[in-house]
């Protein structure tokens, strides 16, 4: 049975990796484009053109695979052996659903930062960051997505 004080710290916990993640993304935005604004990257345009476009592919493809990787770790049947954790096995699932989602959507923002290294386009930064953040708000850690997971948990015991 999951308890209300294990939830609230599993939540807790969630909302601050969430919250690390976020404000990477902002960061990508706000701080890079000004400490970078000096430097240059000689890379040729024609290439450029090539890996922009091979890029927004892959973006929308991770964009796509978190959300189905998401929801076969929330719907994988429980080990069928125990794992040695204080943490409820609903809290651990979700955990483990809620960073490999995140990272992936992460990871589109990073894209971006990629991208505007290369060329200083500014609107590719801001496009797949735009992208990563969307994602990462309907990724929020939400209490009734636990509890249903803890009660599919526990009627399986």
């Amino acid at each position: 049975m999951l308890t209300a004080q294990e939830l609230e710290r599993g939540m807790s916990t969630l909302k601050i990796i969430w919250t690390a993640l976020t404000m990477s993304l902002i960061m990508y935005v706000f701080a890079v484009p000004v400490i970078l604004r000096d430097s240059t990257i000689n890379f040729p345009p024609e290439a450029y053109a090539d890996l922009r476009i091979t890029m927004y592919g892959v973006a929308f493809a991770t964009l796509v695979v978190s959300w189905f990787v998401r929801r076969a770790l929330l719907a994988a049947q429980s080990a069928p052996k125990p794992v040695k954790s204080r943490q409820h096995p609903a809290l651990q699932r979700y955990t483990t659903a809620m960073i490999i989602a995140l990272a992936m959507t992460e990871a589109i923002g990073i894209y971006g930062l990629v991208l505007f290294l290369l060329s200083k386009n500014q609107v590719d930064l801001y496009l797949l960051t735009a992208l990563s953040a969307a994602a990462m708000t309907l990724y929020f850690p939400r209490k009734e997505e636990v509890i249903s997971l803890a009660e599919r948990f526990d009627r399986r015991s």
